[in-house]
């Protein structure tokens, strides 16, 4: 019996997968340090964590490396204008559910508060989409956007199982006092890699298709 596993054997595949994602979570988390390339990050982030749940091997770094510069200049068309909404749809946010209820406005402050947060979830939806289409295909900014809007309002299952996964860790934070240093050394460790490559594997069978489609067109 060998001492340590092989390298076609599961647990060794499993180790390795887990060490890759750990060294992903890395690289996204250091490119959203400036906060301005986060969208070039997150979209090379998609990148390796679409190879990883297509049964691929990817080098970690090299790949994301490649992707992050690829993607820095467009991702910036896309990602300024994601940060100007999050910003004032935040604070709208917090502003209206901030009001008191006896107001004689509280009726109208809580149905705005109602729209800021549909926005954000329509916002997000989109941009679970929008990430996985940028890293893999080569199209102008408005018809990522379009294809992304279609898939989250055609694949509805996988954009709402997406949604919970990206919003897990802050539903656990902010509900749970007593695991929010669980929570913020699990995002620390694996946190938006991990959940990408989740995601990843929910939209794995739509991304192979697409692939498919785009490779028998051209």
């Amino acid at each position: 019996m060998a001492l340590f596993p092989g390298p076609d054997s599961p647990a060794y595949r499993a180790w390795s997968a887990a060490a890759d994602v750990v060294i992903l979570n890395v690289l996204t988390l250091a490119g959203c340090l400036p906060v301005v390339t986060a969208g070039a990050s997150l979209t090379a982030c998609a990148r390796v964590a679409g190879e990883m749940a297509a049964d691929g091997d990817p080098a970690v770094v090299t790949t994301w490396w490649r992707s992050f510069r690829l993607n820095l200049s467009q991702s910036l068309t896309w990602w300024l204008p994601v940060l100007v909404l999050v910003t004032l749809g935040g604070w709208e946010y917090l502003v209206l559910a901030g009001s008191s209820p006896e107001d004689q406005h509280g009726t109208v402050n809580g149905a705005l508060s109602g729209v800021v947060l549909a926005g954000g979830v329509l916002l997000a939806a989109i941009l679970v989409w929008l990430l996985p289409l940028a890293a893999f295909f080569d199209a102008p900014v408005h018809r990522h956007l379009s294809n992304a809007l279609r898939l989250a309002v055609g694949r509805l299952g996988i954009t709402m199982i997406a949604l919970v996964i990206a919003a897990a860790p802050a539903i656990v934070f902010w509900g749970l006092t007593a695991s929010r240093a669980a929570v913020a050394w699990f995002m620390v460790l694996v946190g938006p890699a991990f959940q990408t490559y989740l995601i990843a594997l929910l939209q794995r069978s739509t991304m192979v298709a697409l692939r498919g489609a785009s490779t028998s067109e051209s």
